[in-house]
């Protein structure tokens, strides 16, 4: 059960939204060795909420107060302890979490859910400094996704994925999600796209 503020962003088709929820969760997890998770633009804290039962912690920013405030009270809402959300800009985002402690970048997933003109140079630096193991981009315009993903090729991302969503039917519009991976050269076995390495879906919800 969520609720949000007036004339701030929600998903606004119901049939395709749960098709893209699990999706974004099932990614997230790396196949269950990911345990921490990281929304950035997290808004009133939907994915944030729908992806809590499967982290160990879950941390939500947002630059609207007003956001913030209605995350927060979505967790109590729905009885999750184990999401924070906190209000400032995402272009400081990743030092105070590491200085606050038990957001590990190794086990750390990142969703990204940016406006339509994407993300920011000076988030893009600062999130590529914190290098998370995996990071899920849902992004409703795929011209500034597709800019986007050069600077995570540059930095050394792998691209794993790219799933569309029609959630504006008979428009030009789609959500499309995807998947970076840190191409790390130590000898790591690659993070599963879904559990089991399952790519057909067939994980639980």
């Amino acid at each position: 059960r969520f609720l949000f503020p007036a004339g701030e962003f929600f998903q606004n088709n119901p049939s395709v939204l749960p098709a893209l929820v699990r999706h974004v969760v099932r990614r997230a997890r790396g196949g269950g060795r990911l345990d921490r998770l990281v929304d950035a633009y997290c808004g009133g804290g939907f994915f944030a909420l729908c992806a809590a039962r499967h982290f160990e912690s879950v941390v939500g920013v947002e630059v609207s107060a007003d956001n913030v405030a209605a995350a927060r009270a979505n967790a109590e809402r729905n009885g999750i302890a184990n999401a924070r959300f906190e209000a400032g800009e995402v272009e400081a985002l990743f030092e105070p979490l590491i200085c606050a402690g038990g957001v590990v970048p190794a086990r750390t997933a990142v969703i990204l859910d940016p406006p339509r003109k994407g993300c920011s140079d000076e988030f893009l630096q600062q999130l590529f400094a914190f290098r998370p193991a995996r990071v899920v981009y849902v992004s409703c315009d795929p011209a500034t996704q597709a800019r986007d993903a050069l600077a995570f090729a540059t930095a050394g991302y792998a691209l794993r994925e790219a799933q569309p969503f029609d959630l504006f039917p008979q428009t030009r519009h789609i959500e499309c999600v995807c998947v970076f991976d840190r191409a790390d050269a130590d000898g790591t076995a690659p993070l599963p796209l879904d559990e089991g390495d399952a790519t057909d879906g067939a994980a639980p919800p």
